[in-house]
């Protein structure tokens, strides 16, 4: 259960993308070219922030009672729930993993779910679906259902391998940590907000770890259709992650200056990279 301190801020559910019309629009209206500037307090790209300014970012311990340790984190409208359990004992057939050898270390199991009635953009369901070409599909609520689990899927295992480096599973011999996150909404960025919401609830857990993850992504817009040079739009919102054409997320363990993990989703060229 909830303790009575922590408090979600006004809850709203992205509006739907406009028509493929009018995906590009002018930056002013959307970021600001300057370095500087502020995001908005309700994270909405309809006013202006600076392609490298973040939606405004809230974060909260020990919002769960039942729970070693958790934490809420709020990016704009990406709002992630985070709660570890344990570390407990292992079972005997998770030590070797499948395999012959032994595991006489920690494990961490990371799961990723959203919340039941999630509302997915219809063309993000459309484009992460699985289609009738791959042997199934089916009617919208289906495409909304297979996108959903793809989603989980890949989710879960990204948030295992970017903060698995950071956790001493060495001094947690034959236990496993459980990790569990919830979506309770997305308006993009969920891979990153979750990598840090979990580390977050490990450092509450009270379990050693070499040091917190940090994580952002980035998407590249093309400029062509506004007749500007490729935009690099830190924090993208859900709205540009769909209009964009390529997209990164890194997470890393500043002080130890060391990448625990990097996913790159479509080309980025070496003039907008540099």
């Amino acid at each position: 259960m909830y303790q009575t301190g922590a408090t979600l801020s006004e809850c709203v559910v992205p509006s739907l993308v406009p028509s493929a019309s009018s995906l590009v629009r002018p930056r002013s209206t959307e970021r600001s070219s300057d370095n500087g500037g502020n995001a908005d307090d309700a994270g909405d790209s309809s006013t202006t922030r600076s392609n490298r300014a973040l939606r405004r970012l809230l974060l909260s311990t020990s919002v769960l009672t039942k729970s070693d340790g958790s934490a809420l984190l709020e990016l704009g409208h990406t709002k992630i729930l985070c709660s570890v359990h344990g570390p407990r004992s292992a079972a005997a057939s998770s030590l070797t993993g499948g395999k012959a050898d032994f595991n006489a270390g920690g494990q961490l199991q990371c799961e990723v779910r959203f919340a039941p009635s999630f509302g997915l953009n219809p063309q993000t369901a459309v484009s992460e679906a699985v289609t009738s070409l791959d042997g199934r599909g089916g009617g919208a609520g289906q495409l909304r259902s297979s996108a959903t689990s793809l989603d989980e899927i890949r989710l879960s295992s990204g948030l295992n391998d970017a903060i698995a480096p950071s956790v001493r599973l060495d001094r947690l011999p034959k236990c496993v940590v459980d990790v569990f996150v919830l979506v309770l909404q997305s308006d993009g960025s969920v891979l990153p907000a979750a990598i840090t919401a979990a580390s977050l609830a490990l450092a509450d857990a009270g379990i050693e770890l070499f040091d917190l993850v940090s994580s952002c992504s980035v998407a590249v817009v093309d400029g062509e259709e506004t007749d500007k040079e490729d935009s690099i739009l830190a924090d993208p919102n859900e709205s540009e992650l769909l209009k964009s054409r390529s997209h990164l997320t890194l997470a890393m363990l500043p002080n130890c200056r060391e990448v625990s993990f990097l996913e790159q989703t479509g080309r980025i060229s070496a003039s907008t990279s540099s």
